[in-house]
């Protein structure tokens, strides 16, 4: 009988606790649509906009389910890359060691963005934002690259020319996302963010590089 009682409980906090979690979420995924939808009516000055209307608690559950998303599409982009090499089985350590190397990896190219404007936030810009700030500016300016590797995985790796063609809309929009927030958020003249744009694209790249070099 006492067991039984303990286990009831157990389920019932287990429910209030998936409620609340889903709660969250749905807050967070409908702050991510308000901040995509200030960004889609200025997608160069809106970064700025979004940030006042949202106020840091949302920006900040915006960025992370913009993270959370790119991240995903990291780890689609990866377990794409690994099927054509076919090296799965061989080399990454069967299908369990494979999938957790991957979701490894798809952490660290949204990790090596972040470092990267909280690094900028603390030496270079005139305004000294918050983390959340950080973590908003990193998911925002890793969407279209997101939006790629969802194609990649989607029209598979095969199809050279519909790739190309998003590939060279979604860099050429995540080089514009990252130079507006670096005038507009961080307050960085347009000389420092000419030089800074691609050096942190190119630094997380070479840093994920590294990383899925050594997963492999």
């Amino acid at each position: 009988m006492q067991n039984e009682k303990q286990q009831n409980e157990i389920i019932s906090k287990g429910k209030e606790m998936g409620q609340k979690v889903f709660a969250q979420t749905k807050e967070a995924t409908g702050q991510a649509i308000k901040a995509l939808k200030i960004l889609s009516r200025d997608p160069i000055g809106g970064q700025s906009e979004a940030i006042k209307n949202l106020g840091q608690s949302n920006a900040l559950r915006a960025g992370i389910v913009l993270v959370v998303i790119f991240s995903i599409s990291c780890f689609l982009l990866g377990h794409s890359i690994v099927s054509e090499s076919q090296v799965v089985g061989e080399y990454m350590g069967g299908v369990a060691g494979s999938y957790f190397k991957l979701l490894f990896f798809s952490l660290i190219p949204s990790a090596s963005v972040f470092v990267c404007f909280f690094l900028i936030m603390k030496l270079i810009s005139q305004e000294k934002e918050q983390i959340s700030t950080c973590i908003y500016t990193t998911g925002v300016s890793t969407l279209p690259l997101a939006v790629l590797f969802f194609c990649i995985k989607i029209f598979g790796l095969s199809n050279f020319e519909l790739l190309s063609a998003i590939g060279i809309f979604c860099l050429s929009t995540t080089f514009f996302l990252i130079n507006s927030s670096m005038q507009d958020i961080y307050k960085l003249s347009t000389q420092k963010s000419f030089l800074i744009t691609p050096t942190l694209v190119l630094l997380a790249g070479v840093v994920s590089n590294v990383f899925y070099s050594a997963l492999i």
